[in-house]
């Protein structure tokens, strides 16, 4: 209830209601009409009449589902421009391993594909959003853990495919991540994956946007 009634009082209808009865209060106390001390008390009276009487009312319940509408298409423009931040930076990321970078160009392509659903009227998929999220994570783990000073000690250790695993092993998550953004795209992993019209495509999005 106290979150409605937020909604309601950040409603245009809310606003208009405050502010329209408060220019005819100042016009009232300059034009002498009534004195200070009555025009406040009056001017609230009023207008807390007046705002109970919309908030009950029905163009008050579209107020608040006005506002309630609002701010979701706030947080799917935040989301998005998140989203499309995220995959921005994977696409320009610097990876030397060839299969690993392979893997983040397919992450950051898909995700670009989603981003241009979106754009074309599509709903937003949070899963998605947070694929990309884990993607980027899954990279910088990456990258922390391929710096020369920190794993050379785990490749003169006795597991010596130390660093296979570590590049393996983000493959498979970066995949996952597009595996999953492909289905909620209904688009076939080997879409992305392989030499297919999809991959094409986006390939060519992507040289575009070079």
């Amino acid at each position: 209830m106290h979150d409605l009634m937020a909604k309601f009082f950040r409603s245009p209808l809310a606003i208009g209601i405050v502010c329209g009865n408060a220019l005819l209060a100042v016009g009232a106390a300059l034009a002498g009409i009534a004195p200070v001390l009555v025009v406040v008390p009056l001017f609230v009276l009023v207008t807390g009449g007046e705002l109970a009487l919309a908030l009950l009312s029905k163009p008050g319940a579209k107020a608040i589902l006005g506002e309630q509408e609002r701010e979701r298409k706030e947080h799917d423009v935040d989301r998005l421009e998140e989203t499309a931040r995220l995959r921005k930076r994977l696409a320009m990321l610097r990876v030397e391993n060839p299969e690993v970078k392979a893997a983040v160009e397919r992450l950051a392509l898909a995700a670009g594909l989603y981003l241009e659903s979106c754009a074309k009227g599509n709903e937003r998929d949070p899963l998605v959003e947070e694929a990309v999220q884990n993607a980027v994570a899954t990279v910088d783990g990456y990258l922390h853990l391929s710096d020369a000073g920190r794993i050379r000690a785990r490749i003169d250790s006795e597991h010596g495919n130390t660093r296979q695993d570590l590049e393996q092993k983000t493959i498979l998550s970066l995949d996952t991540s597009t595996r999953l953004i492909g289905e909620k795209l209904a688009l076939p992993f080997g879409g992305i994956e392989g030499n297919h019209t999809v991959l094409d495509a986006m390939d060519g999005r992507q040289e575009l946007e070079e």
